[in-house]
């Protein structure tokens, strides 16, 4: 009898299970791959190393969750602060999104000609500060009892109520307020952040949440050997502490008995816990449980009924350029094919991270949004036609982009849909990214950490606060302090 089953081991679920592991508790992690971190995974090509999906690295401070982690377990990560946080091309010219404050300011006002611009960004970075020193203070949010509504009115919290009309209003309405929704350049430039930070665009998203993704470059890391680096440090220390982790062990069903649970595996073996944490998404929860646990997970399911898929490409080229930054977004002037946005997202390996490509080499990774619907349920025919109309356009988008890069080969040419996810992630339809932030469905409206059963809890991108490394290190870190406060 274990006294914890962690199901997956993505970011999440590392984070929860290394901590209780530290406290003495015996816990397994239940894996369904051959390899950790899930969307943060890699994939291996001969010298080279690729991100699966999530590429950037954020939330490191001593004061943020992912900085709260590490400090917790003695644990340094070999990061390196990137500044430019991230490089914007599009047909008018690159805007360099500076990791400084005043200077990234400067540089919205020029390029979008406007003095307002000042005011519009320091609203952001203020809220993006007051938000982060409230969620941390706060591990009892979602509120589910009167004593989670009690401690939210503790005094401390008086700064903070500032942000409850961002809370409410969507970020169209913000930009509105602080007129700086006059220039179309701004408004794609605006729309395409926010899809990467929020899954969503200026008129559904939450100004809070909102400024908390817009004000995420200038804490953007590079994580060296992959974004699995750090998560292979974090189940290091979990092992070091007596966990135990056993791959290609897909959970089929849980059932809740009087003295806990059972977990049953793919392979037919079952394990025996007093309590489980899940770090998989909603929907696999609702059709792995029974009773009123698979009722509860049907109806989160059936109420978030959607999100985004991932269309990503990753290759290696020989090169010796020097970029200016490792992270950049290229704006297209159409939509990409069977994707779902006017943008993508460019990952270049450092040239000195040998972990990733040999020197004189880089590896890189490219992602945009796509409608799942878009890849799921075609014939083999179609779904090869779809998958090489966008490679050509976002590679073509690509050699534009990067003149300097376009006589370099590219190798190991390999191409990700929601059917790659779905299959090695085993994630309900390759839904990625977590929910989306929306007005209409309130991020207080996710699935809490703690549900309202004994002993059964959540962490991931698809229960609160959500999406993200740091947001989905936050729930570990508020399902931490619930089972041992």
């Amino acid at each position: 009898m274990y006294d914890f089953i962690v199901i997956g081991s993505g970011y999440g679920g590392l984070a929860i299970a290394s901590l209780l592991a530290k406290e003495g508790y015996r816990v397994l992690i239940l894996e369904s791959h051959i390899a950790i971190a899930g969307c943060a995974s890699f994939l291996k090509r001969k010298d080279f190393l690729f991100d699966v999906g999530a590429t950037t690295f954020s939330g490191v401070r001593s004061n943020q969750p992912l900085g709260i982690l590490f400090n917790n377990l003695n644990i340094k990560s070999k990061l390196q602060k990137v500044d430019p946080g991230l490089i914007i091309k599009n047909i008018n010219g690159n805007i360099i999104r500076h990791a400084g404050k005043e200077a990234w300011i400067e540089e919205a006002s020029r390029v979008f000609n406007s003095s307002n611009q000042k005011k519009f960004w320091e609203k952001i970075f203020k809220i993006d500060s007051t938000a982060w020193e409230f969620s941390r203070n706060n591990y009892k949010l979602p509120p589910q009892t009167f004593g989670d509504y009690m401690s939210a009115v503790k005094p401390s919290n008086l700064k903070a109520i500032g942000l409850l009309p961002a809370f409410f209003q969507n970020v169209q309405h913000a930009i509105e307020k602080y007129n700086v929704a006059g220039n179309r350049n701004f408004l794609k430039f605006l729309d395409e952040q926010l899809l990467i930070t929020t899954q969503n665009t200026r008129f559904e998203a939450p100004f809070l949440t909102s400024a908390m993704g817009l004000a995420y470059p200038s804490e953007t890391y590079y994580p060296y050997g992959g974004m699995y680096k750090p998560a292979d440090l974090i189940k290091n220390r979990f092992l070091e502490f007596g966990g135990e982790i056993l791959f290609k062990q897909t959970v089929t069903d849980i059932k809740q008995s009087n003295d806990g649970y059972k977990i049953t595996t793919d392979k037919g073996k079952a394990y025996l816990s007093k309590s489980v944490v899940s770090n998989i998404p909603i929907w696999n929860m609702a059709k792995i449980t029974h009773g009123k646990i698979r009722q509860y997970f049907s109806r989160q399911a059936d109420y978030f009924d959607s999100a985004w898929g991932a269309f990503v490409l990753n290759f290696a080229i020989e090169t010796n350029v020097d970029l200016p930054t490792t992270y950049y977004q290229i704006h297209t002037d159409k939509q990409i094919p069977y994707c779902n946005a006017l943008s993508f997202f460019v990952t270049f390996s450092m040239k000195d991270d040998i972990e990733r490509a040999p020197k004189g080499w880089k590896t890189i990774t490219i992602s945009t949004h796509t409608d799942v619907d878009n890849w799921l349920n075609i014939s083999k025919d179609e779904y090869a036609k779809r998958k090489s109309a966008a490679t050509e356009f976002i590679l073509q988008q690509f050699d534009k982009s990067f003149p300097e890069l376009k006589d370099s080969a590219k190798m190991y040419l390999l191409t990700a849909t929601p059917e790659t996810f779905e299959f090695f992630t085993n994630r309900h339809k390759g839904f990625v990214g977590g929910i989306p932030h929306s007005i209409k469905k309130s991020i207080l409206k996710m699935p809490p950490n703690q549900t309202p059963f004994k002993n059964l809890y959540m962490v991931g991108d698809t229960v609160f606060p959500g999406q993200g490394t740091p947001a989905v290190i936050q729930g570990a870190l508020n399902v931490f302090k619930r089972i041992t406060d």
